[in-house]
């Protein structure tokens, strides 16, 4: 008589390989998030800027400059969990704007340290620290 079918030595095999394949996955998943996430917050301070500069043709000035939601500080993205607090500073002079957006506590961002922008084009990120853009510093964190 022929058997069907898989034995159980078979099967905890199977259930080994999957065990140790999701052991190696996960933790990749989760980095690749974190890192999506970055990019979509460093995109929408690039929009912010693109809005910055218009209003600035417009007016001849960042005096009075704010976010969308008319304020200096706003959470990114605006609708589901909030993953960055992104900040505009007017220079007091009016002439030059600074973006920082910094991960909030708590969110699958925190410890990924601040992303930076600034009226110069001028970007920095630095894993865990926060920064300040500059002729030398760059979004790859190098």
């Amino acid at each position: 008589m022929k058997q069907k079918g898989f034995t159980l030595v078979e099967l905890l095999i199977v259930v080994a390989i999957i065990g140790i394949l999701a052991a190696i996955a996960y933790p990749s998943y989760q980095e690749y998030i974190v890192r999506t996430n970055r990019v979509d917050a460093q995109s929408e301070m690039l929009q912010i800027a693109r809005n910055l500069s218009n209003y600035k043709m417009a007016k001849g000035t960042f005096k009075d400059a704010k976010l969308e939601n008319g304020a200096f500080e706003e959470d990114y993205p605006s609708v589901g969990e909030a993953k960055y607090k992104v900040k505009l500073e007017v220079s007091k002079d009016n002439l030059t704007w600074s973006l920082n957006a910094a991960p909030i506590a708590g969110s699958q961002q925190a410890g990924n340290g601040d992303v930076g922008l600034d009226s110069q084009g001028q970007k920095c990120w630095s894993k865990g620290t926060t920064c300040t853009p500059s002729a030398t510093t760059n979004w790859d964190g190098k």
